[in-house]
């Protein structure tokens, strides 16, 4: 056995056997995503811009639903900011066109205009928006 200075790390074994596809399994393509939040999960509209051949307008085709409980959302945030993060580092930053940052909140009227919890909502999308911005200059 060699001798070694310090302190040994123990060595990462190789995870095998956790992921195996399913019969079924397909890989897509989607460049547009719809949310739609239920109490219980949050569902994801995967689909593709497209132009419709009739009328030479743009349309998305959407071509697959998933929907995912609120855990697994919260944790896939972490990661997929992670993804993000490390390869815009390595990358350089990606620009969002003007046309595509998502649009100002709107302030709750009507019935909402005085509803604390809609107020509250408001400044939250307002607040990740700006901070949205932010990381965009």
């Amino acid at each position: 056995m060699a001798e070694t200075s310090g302190q040994e790390q123990p060595q990462p074994q190789p995870q095998t056997g956790w992921f195996k596809r399913d019969e079924n399994f397909e890989a897509l393509y989607a460049n547009n995503v719809q949310f739609f939040p239920t109490e219980w999960d949050l569902r994801l509209v995967f689909g593709e811009l497209d132009v419709d051949p009739l009328t030479g307008t743009q349309v998305v085709v959407q071509h697959t639903s998933m929907a995912i409980p609120w855990l697994q959302a919260k944790i896939g945030l972490y990661f997929l900011t992670l993804q993000l993060g490390v390869y815009e580092m390595t990358h350089g930053k990606l620009k969002v066109p003007t046309a595509l940052i998502p649009p100002e909140p709107t302030l709750p009227t009507g019935e909402l205009a005085n509803n604390p919890d809609a107020q509250q909502v408001y400044e939250y999308v307002k607040r990740i928006r700006e901070q949205f911005l932010q990381s965009e200059f």
